[in-house]
């Protein structure tokens, strides 16, 4: 007889759960879920406001993938990334790169470029400008973007030993990076009322 699949929903909220279970459970969809500290975090699913801030960022990284194979081996909405034994995180957008890690299999290779869109609760703001951050230092991320529609900015954070620098772009600004050299996206776009 085979192993029963975990299934869970928003009411398992804060359960503990082994990275295998994580690995294996039937999720109730549309929630969205992470593993922080062993236990479960459920969020919400992403609505209009957050799919509408993170469009032109799909659509050109989409774009530069399909123009760029040799450069980009894949872009991942709502990939999956395990930051430690205790922890699996699902970044909106996840962008791998060819390269040495390539051989490396989801959800231990680690994304060069990671994009989180914040959301409105102080809880979701907190795991985006705070816990992710050192996360993704600690597992290497090179370029982790913080996309804000609240303050209508994106905070850019390039790895460097100890902590990421940061550069803030503006509403009127474009987004760009040394690592997809030619990709911009204008985020008046992903401001738009």
């Amino acid at each position: 007889m085979g192993k029963t699949l975990l299934k869970i929903g928003p009411q398992d909220a804060g359960m503990k759960l082994s990275a295998e279970e994580f690995a294996t459970a039937e999720f109730d969809e549309p929630f969205s879920y992470e593993r922080v500290k062993g236990r479960l975090v459920v969020m919400s699913p992403a609505g209009e406001q957050h799919r509408r801030v993170s469009r032109p960022f799909r659509r050109a990284l989409g774009g530069y993938w399909g123009m760029h194979p040799e450069l980009v081996e894949d872009v991942d909405v709502e990939g999956w990334v395990a930051t430690s034994e205790e922890d699996d995180r699902i970044p909106d957008i996840c962008v791998y790169l060819k390269g040495s890690s390539s051989a490396q299999t989801v959800p231990e290779r680690v994304p060069e470029l990671v994009f989180e869109f914040v959301s409105g609760s102080r809880g979701d703001q907190e795991r985006d400008y705070i816990d992710k951050r050192e996360e993704y230092h600690r597992i290497g991320v090179r370029e982790y973007v913080i996309v804000d529609r609240y303050k209508k900015s994106a905070l850019v954070l390039t790895w460097q030993k100890g902590d990421y620098s940061e550069r803030v772009f503006t509403a009127q600004e474009t987004y760009e990076t040394a690592l997809l050299p030619g990709l911009s996206v204008p985020l008046a776009e992903a401001f738009a009322d």
